[in-house]
């Protein structure tokens, strides 16, 4: 099923297209939360990063989430304010969960009563190495089993996507490099990180491949070997590319001036100079790769997007298969207006 569908039969109250405002701590609260569900999206409300028993992050978030309900409540005539808690409806928000200083030890005894007198439709987990999210997603789904809780969670690379998926997120939530705030500190922006998890995603779910190419790979084309090498190998483009005004000097060519710099797959040359190793030694290196064939040295341009190229296919076909996804994209988006 469609992400766009299952979000929808998820929150059916929700308009498509689907429009969730960000936990932001300290600026997100209960009556933006509310005002965003009430104009028919999806609101959120920030629970900070203090899970502890005094913390005033979640007495914040008692308190916000009781404003929220109220408030989308008294929008609602066919609701009143006598119903018991165990009683209540799922509040049709969602909680941010910033979870650095996290432990499930401390979210069970502190912040599970929270969210289990206020039913929050949903909570949003971000700050957490991704390899550790499977006790903290396994603790908020069972919580909120009676009630449906989804676990969104927050990731900014696609092994990072791969990581929460196997440990039960109900949601990806793909961040850009473009956007603000904190981030990982390698990653793509959202235009190429989001169809490479999609389609990582895809055949991670499926057990099968999916067949991608670009230009640079085609037999038409005048990559050098390495180049197609390179390209078809190389994944998760925004940890594993880099931009650099160093990386025409690493190769002897002219150098741009500074308005400009190169993004290019990952090569020993960067490390050295990120190292403090004298360019014209970097230099050296390369030139004595090229001469033996070590492609560990060799500097291939790309993009982040590099990760969804696996084939090398003839350029027609490229082109083709780039229409008819285009138009299925088309179609799909058209569908869900």
């Amino acid at each position: 099923m469609a992400a766009e569908n299952l979000l929808h039969k998820w929150f059916p109250a929700a308009v498509r297209p689907l429009i969730i405002s960000a936990p932001m701590f300290t600026v997100a609260n209960g009556a933006l939360a509310a005002a965003v569900t009430g104009a028919g999206g999806l609101g959120m409300v920030p629970a900070g990063m203090d899970p502890s028993a005094t913390s005033p992050h979640l007495a914040a978030l008692d308190e916000q989430l009781t404003i929220a309900r109220q408030i989308i409540n008294d929008a609602d005539s066919n609701k009143t304010s006598s119903v018991t808690h165990d009683a209540r409806p799922p509040l049709p928000v969602g909680v941010g969960f910033l979870t650095l200083l996290a432990t499930p030890e401390a979210y069970r005894a502190n912040a599970l009563p929270i969210l289990q007198r206020h039913r929050p439709a949903f909570v949003w987990l971000f700050g957490s190495d991704p390899a550790e999210y499977g006790p903290l997603i396994a603790l908020f789904r069972e919580a909120g089993a009676d009630w449906g809780l989804k676990v969104f969670v927050q990731v900014g690379t696609v092994e990072a996507a791969r990581q929460v998926v196997r440990a039960g997120a109900d949601v990806v939530v793909a961040q850009g490099s473009d956007a603000g705030g904190h981030q990982f500190a390698a990653a793509a922006g959202v235009v190429t990180l989001v169809p490479e998890i999609a389609d990582a995603l895809r055949h991670e779910a499926e057990f099968r491949d999916k067949e991608v190419a670009v230009f640079m790979a085609c037999p038409e084309a005048d990559s050098n070997p390495f180049v197609r090498n390179a390209i078809l190998k190389t994944s998760d483009g925004g940890a594993t590319t880099a931009r650099s005004s160093m990386n025409d000097a690493i190769m002897g060519y002219p150098t741009w001036s500074k308005l400009y710099a190169g993004r290019t797959i990952l090569h020993s040359g960067l490390a050295d100079i990120e190292n403090g190793v004298p360019v014209e030694r970097v230099n050296e290196s390369f030139m004595k790769a090229v001469a033996e064939g070590d492609e560990t040295r060799m500097i291939t341009f790309s993009g982040t997007g590099v990760g969804l190229v696996r084939s090398s296919k003839p350029a027609g076909e490229i082109v083709q298969e780039v229409r008819d996804e285009a138009l299925a994209v088309i179609a799909r988006l058209k569908g869900n207006i």
